[in-house]
């Protein structure tokens, strides 16, 4: 299919649309409330003076590559960020999935049914298509009302894909699926950290499942190299557009484009409310940590950005200014922590702070340690052997199913503790995830801190508390933090670990202003878009009228996202306070 054929097409139906809205599948019975299709479609009404005036897309071809349907969230800001593209003239198109992918994140079985699966396993019984019939329907609602073109993956399957594919695949043993690569992408890494994501383990069981698992993503991981590479010789995008950058869908399509020279640009919704961050040529997990430090360093700590950075960690303390609220109606007070954890009055804490077994398995890599579970194992028996300090080890809260924020996991870490320790040293203490304890008036009563690859290492800093980095970590490097690069230096920083000076000034600082360019930089405001469920993060919707809100100089973020994916270049940075201010 040409690339004028297409816009021909698309424009065609969009205008179609707009007269008369198509009837959607019966078999879904879908409720159509305030959509995100009703929600443009009103908005486009209440502007047509734009609508009719739009310039010519003679500018950047931008890949928005949206791929699912079942996140809304990626179809009202990917729509928002395509929607003011169009209007400065640039070129943005919309990619669906359409059902033609054999396994992506959102449904892990659904095309497997035989002959192509014939392990045992809950989920090899049976292929789930209405998963992907409802992705596929709400994608169409998020984009079918806009003036944007759009392509699908559908455009570009070949019926013999999947059967070609999996001959190469089951080629391949089971051990060797994380190393394979395809066409030059790592696919095996890609197909390794959705099994990860979908099994919610940071360390894998060889099983009938897990082989299952990985056998389908490996090859749904193959089929997004070969759609891309058709797609990408067919209408040569520019930039390439994708929430996280890892996984299947989007970690392949970020590699491809990669390996193209297309540039690309990640985007994910932080926990702070209302914000959006953005990185170029790869996920934000990764460039974190790669950042540069003059971005920061040098930054103005004027009383306005002190009074909103005070205000803002008071509020996470006290479980409020995100969406994830861990604290709420917590213990904050260290007498009654001592008490409920039996702590003695006389000897030192040093406290440790985990995170989602498989979250950090996803992001962080290891420099000391082989993972997450032997650092955390080889602190305990260290601390075991002191009689001297004690150390209590803080559960990540997000461990907790239902909570805000909750990263549902099928590894706890306590059960692992307890599988490696029948019985815990008499000076180590476990705080469990749905504990009340406040981690933040533990960090207060420490001597020192140890962290993996836990986001809380910048605020513990602040706090003028000693704050060891075992892993690596956006925190890692900034200044303010002792970082270690083998385990030899870990212990022996431990030796010492209550001799650390505390409250030292330049790493307060030093903390502060990164805590401020992480939080309120990095993390953009973006008023435009809001959620009706803050507890599930769900009901996004537009938070705006008109496409006025859309143009040159009436939101500074969303100028400074659109002149990052327009030129390649822009950092994506913005703050609502200047430095006068």
């Amino acid at each position: 299919m040409s690339r004028l054929t297409k816009l021909v097409r698309n424009y065609t139906s969009y205008a179609k649309r707009m007269i008369n809205p198509p009837p959607e599948q019966a078999s879904l019975n879908v409720v159509e409330e305030l959509g995100v299709r009703l929600q443009w479609q009103q908005v486009l009404k209440d502007s047509s003076h734009i609508v009719n005036n739009l310039p010519a897309p003679t500018g950047t071809r931008v890949l928005f590559a949206t791929s699912w349907g079942s996140t809304e969230q990626c179809l009202v800001l990917e729509s928002i960020l395509a929607m003011a593209l169009r209007m400065r003239g640039e070129n943005p198109f919309m990619l669906r999935c359409d059902q033609t992918l054999p396994a992506c994140e959102w449904n892990p079985n659904a095309k497997f049914v035989e002959p192509y699966e014939d392990v045992e396993s809950n989920n090899a019984a049976a292929a789930r298509p209405e998963i992907c019939i409802k992705c596929a329907h709400d994608s169409r609602q998020g984009y079918d009302p806009l003036p944007i073109e759009t392509c699908a993956f559908s455009d570009y399957s070949k019926p013999e894909d999947l059967s070609r594919i999996l001959k190469i695949v089951d080629q391949i043993p089971f051990e060797e699926h994380r190393d394979f690569n395809y066409l030059g992408i790592a696919v095996g890494e890609h197909a390794y950290s959705t099994t990860v994501r979908t099994q919610r383990r940071g360390t894998l069981i060889d099983n009938p499942e897990t082989r299952a698992l990985s056998r389908r993503y490996l090859a749904a991981s193959m089929m997004v190299v070969d759609l891309m590479e058709r797609l990408i010789e067919d209408v040569k995008p520019e930039r390439v557009v994708a929430i996280h950058g890892v996984y299947v869908t989007h970690g392949t399509i970020c590699e491809v484009a990669r390996k193209h020279n297309i540039p690309v640009v990640v985007y994910g919704t932080p926990l702070r409310k209302n914000s959006i961050w953005l990185s170029h040529k790869d996920t934000y997990h990764r460039t974190l940590i790669s950042e540069p430090k003059h971005l920061w360093e040098n930054l103005a700590l004027t009383p306005a950005r002190r009074a909103r950075m005070n205000e803002y960690i008071a509020g996470k303390r006290l479980g409020g200014r995100e969406y994830a609220a861990y604290y709420k109606d917590s213990i904050d007070s260290p007498d009654a922590i001592r008490q409920e954890l039996g702590l003695r009055s006389d000897l030192p804490v040093v406290s440790l702070f985990t995170n989602v077994l498989w979250d950090a398995q996803l992001y962080y890599q290891y420099n000391a340690f082989d993972n997450m579970l032997d650092w955390l194992n080889r602190t305990i028996t260290y601390f075991g052997e002191r009689g001297d300090v004690q150390l209590v080890i803080r559960i990540h809260p997000a461990e907790a199913n239902g909570g805000r924020g909750s990263l549902p996991t099928n590894q706890p870490i306590l059960a692992e503790i307890e599988r490696e320790f029948s019985q815990l040293p008499a000076n180590v203490k476990i705080i469990p995830p749905e504990s009340k304890m406040n981690s933040y008036t533990l960090a207060e009563m420490s001597s020192a801190a140890l962290i993996y690859g836990a986001r809380m290492g910048v605020e513990i800093a602040m706090l003028g508390v000693p704050l060891i980095v075992a892993g690596e970590t956006f925190n890692r490097g900034k200044g303010y933090s002792h970082d270690v690069e083998s385990a030899e230096e870990y212990f022996e920083l431990l030796d010492r670990v209550t001799e650390l000076p505390s409250r030292v000034p330049d790493s307060i600082g030093l903390a502060t202003k990164y805590a401020y360019h992480y939080f309120f930089k990095l993390m953009m405001d973006f008023p435009l878009y809001g959620v009706s469920d803050e507890f599930q993060v769900s009901g996004a919707r537009l938070a705006f009228k008109t496409l006025d809100e859309l143009k040159v100089g009436k939101c500074a973020s969303l100028d400074t996202i659109c002149n990052g994916i327009s030129d390649g270049e822009t950092p994506f940075l913005h703050d609502e306070l200047s430095d006068a201010a």
